[in-house]
């Protein structure tokens, strides 16, 4: 766990970007029948914007509608991948006491 705390310590930035669109993403795939708690037409601009990381999670909500649960491992393995991705482009300034 201290390795994992020490990775985001360097790239906060990068940790918050893919936390909130895969956050986005999440929300927008449990929203997607009109039996869901958030249903709305916001939901298909939510899965258009976050397409890259919803389109596995749709997938699978599109052939299985009742189990959510593989969804949201979907979803952390994504954010996951999203995370690493955007740490090798973004990468926060380091204060230094030089």
């Amino acid at each position: 766990m201290d390795a994992f705390l020490k990775v985001i310590d360097g790239r906060k930035l990068a940790f918050k970007i893919s936390f909130i669109y895969v956050a986005i993403a999440t929300l927008s795939v449990c929203s997607i029948y009109p039996d869901d708690f958030f249903y709305g037409e916001w939901s298909l601009i939510g899965l258009v914007v976050t397409f890259p990381v919803s389109i596995i999670s749709f997938g699978y909500r599109f052939a299985e509608s009742n189990l959510l649960y593989p969804v949201f491992i979907i979803q952390l393995v994504m954010f996951f991948i999203t995370f690493l991705f955007l740490s090798f482009f973004i990468k926060d300034k380091v204060k230094s006491n030089l």
